[in-house]
């Protein structure tokens, strides 16, 4: 199983699944729509479009591991 980092989640995939997501992530760009305040109310939205500069973090898991963390489930919220 493959573990990968999308922003502060992390999610497992089969080895296949996660390099077929890395692919498209690797073209995926970036979006952000940016409010901007103006003089005497005249506040505007921007939209931006640019290249993703993030890198896609990926590591294996032993299938041990997987079957483990799998058994223990979603940790207890303190």
């Amino acid at each position: 199983m493959m573990v990968m980092e999308l922003g502060y989640n992390s999610i497992v995939l089969p080895i296949k699944d996660a390099l077929a997501v890395a692919e498209i992530m690797q073209r995926a760009e970036k979006y952000e729509k940016k409010y901007n305040r103006g003089a005497d109310s005249n506040n505007t939205y921007s939209y931006h479009v640019w290249a993703n500069p993030d890198e896609v973090v990926m590591k294996l898991i032993s299938d041990d591991i997987y079957r483990m963390a799998k058994l223990a489930g979603q940790p207890e919220k303190n």
